[in-house]
């Protein structure tokens, strides 16, 4: 989700987030006539040794990888994996709140 929303504290990986998410809507744009399919996966927390120190809800890699393996049986460009990913591109569409400066659906 970091490629969508700015992180304080992870302003570096959020950057390079965004930088990866419109790299692979280039790189879908620039395949797709020689019909190559690029999936965007988009995730919250995953369980994994980097997000091991957060004590958060996360999901297992093992359900992204299924989901992302479905998406490519299902012809889709994206896979929305949890819930919290699912909010936050919704959100995308709102205004942003002029105080905090942050998606309304936080």
């Amino acid at each position: 989700m970091a490629s969508w929303k700015g992180n304080a504290r992870t302003v570096s990986y959020s950057a390079s987030k965004a930088a990866l998410w419109s790299l692979t809507d280039a790189l879908r744009e620039g395949l797709r006539d020689q019909g190559t399919l690029v999936v965007g996966v988009h995730a919250g927390y995953v369980d994994t040794d980097g997000s091991a120190w957060l004590d958060v809800p996360k999901i297992g890699p093992a359900e992204v990888a299924a989901k992302t393996m479905q998406a490519l049986l299902d012809d889709r460009v994206e896979v929305l994996v949890d819930e919290a990913a699912r909010r936050l591109k919704a959100a995308l569409s709102q205004p942003l709140d002029r105080e905090s400066l942050t998606c309304p659906a936080e």
